[in-house]
């Protein structure tokens, strides 16, 4: 009697199991065989059964070898595909669907036909070569220096990993997000002085982190003392017009190199000329700039220059260096009670006393109007955080009929030009000399064979020297300083 009730719970638990209503899923196959550095996977799917009462799947995959079953559970009624991961490389292995067609795991369908799968093989992730350094720079706080790798385009990376650290240091440095195109990569800001460093670079051929290379051969360079340089800006000024009483743009630009001592202040100043205050109103654009510092451009911002404020009392208006609707800093342009303008520009502070390389680019659209003919003179000063100064004078020739955007040239047959105590005359024998100012009144008229010509009592400004030898005329400006 004990036998036959026996019998007959395995019976009902077969029917519990393998319910007739429950449909059994059909068209295993797999797709998507991926793999990582640690093991591979597989999509395995089927044909949907939405609507037909299914609550939800269970899938059994094995080892073909193995007789142990691994489940994966938890997949609803709109499944009709599963990934199948943690596999073991170029593997064999055998799978199969049942369906259910309740919450629990009591009605539940046939096992689908078993499908067969191979996982694929293991290709390694290449590892970097050649990696080298080069452009160290050692500043007065830090040093940066450029790390260099061969390219690995075309052969299945995704990004690359950089570790770096003070040599015998326990700890590495990383730096990442560069992309498969990357072959350098400048490093830096917390290097420190008198320090051996190595590094090296790892490969990812996966957007995420679980396929990777070795890591490359190590590559050890060395920052040495910060070496200051001495101060010398470069600097131009350049004018859009040179005719009379017309707008000019001015063009001013300052570069430095690195290591030089900072920049504090920059003032430029001119004999004549003046900006059209009268026109301006708070708001206007009245020119862009480019500031560039750091290395590697490490800050490049192009600016609008906007009026801030305009002051009738002091004569001068303020210019907002606006980028992105906010002032980062200002300048003052004033026009000078005896004629001329002058630009104060005060440099931003950062926190140290020598430049890692910068340069600055401004221009001031349509508001200097040029004076009557004359000799334009811009002379600027620069002065640093640790006091030096620096000094530059640039020339322009202003008249009416010019059309000439250069600064003045000038002829080799008087020199020096521009002079402040005497001229050379290149011309040998008897010539006339005469002198003229921007009038065109006469100043002097001198014969002579003398190579050599007194101008230290003209003042300083723009004339006009007519030398005439025989039956020619040589006719040039000259500047007196």
């Amino acid at each position: 009697m004990r036998i036959h009730f026996l019998i007959f719970l395995f019976l009902l638990s077969s029917i519990k199991i393998f319910s007739q209503d429950c449909p059994q899923p059909t068209g295993l196959f797999t797709d998507n065989y991926t793999f990582n550095s640690f093991n591979t996977s597989v999509k395995g799917n089927w044909d949907s059964l939405l609507g037909t009462g299914v609550e939800h799947f269970l899938v059994n995959y094995r080892h073909i070898d193995s007789l142990q079953w691994n489940n994966l559970a938890n997949l609803d009624s709109s499944d009709n595909s599963k990934v199948i991961g943690l596999l073991d490389f170029n593997t064999t292995y055998v799978w199969r669907v049942a369906a259910y067609c309740s919450e629990n795991y009591l009605e539940a369908s046939e096992w689908s036909v078993l499908d067969t799968f191979t996982t694929l093989e293991y290709v390694e992730c290449p590892s970097p070569t050649n990696a080298f350094h080069d452009n160290i720079l050692v500043t007065q706080q830090t040093a940066f220096v450029d790390l260099n790798w061969d390219s690995m385009s075309d052969m299945g990376v995704d990004h690359f990993l950089i570790g770096y650290r003070m040599l015998n240091d326990t700890s590495w440095d990383y730096l990442s997000n560069m992309d498969s195109a990357t072959t350098t990569r400048t490093i830096g800001g917390d290097l420190e002085h008198d320090s051996y460093y190595e590094w090296w670079v790892q490969a990812f051929c996966s957007e995420n982190q679980s396929y990777y290379s070795d890591w490359s051969s190590l590559d050890t360079f060395y920052i040495g003392d910060f070496q200051p340089q001495d101060f010398t800006p470069e600097i131009n000024i350049e004018l859009s017009s040179l005719i009379c009483e017309d707008y000019s743009d001015i063009n001013f630009v300052t570069e430095q190199g690195l290591n030089e001592p900072d920049i504090q202040s920059t003032v430029l100043s001119s004999n004549i000329g003046s900006i059209d205050l009268e026109n301006l109103e708070l708001g206007q654009n009245v020119g862009n700039a480019t500031a560039i510092a750091g290395i590697n451009d490490y800050v490049n911002n192009e600016y609008s220059l906007v009026v801030g404020d305009i002051s009738s009392a002091t004569n001068s208006v303020e210019i907002d260096l606006v980028l992105n609707q906010e002032t980062d800093f200002s300048f003052s342009i004033t026009n000078l009670e005896g004629g001329g303008i002058e630009i104060s520009i005060i440099s931003p502070s950062d926190d140290n006393s020598y430049t890692s390389g910068n340069s600055l680019d401004l221009t001031l659209t349509d508001i200097f109007i040029n004076p009557s003919p004359s000799l334009l003179q811009f002379d600027v000063t620069i002065f640093s955080e640790l006091n030096d100064d620096y000094f530059n004078q640039f020339d322009f020739e202003i008249d009416c009929e010019t059309n000439s955007l250069s600064s003045l040239e000038y002829s080799e047959s008087v020199f020096p030009n521009p002079s402040s105590s005497h001229i050379n005359l290149t011309l040998e024998g008897m010539k006339i000399v005469k002198l003229y100012d921007v009038s065109g009144q006469l100043l002097s008229n001198v014969e002579t064979t003398s190579k050599s010509l007194d101008v230290s009592n003209l003042s300083p400004g723009l004339y006009f020297i007519e030398i005439q030898f025989g039956n020619k005329i040589i006719s040039d400006k000259l500047i007196i300083r």
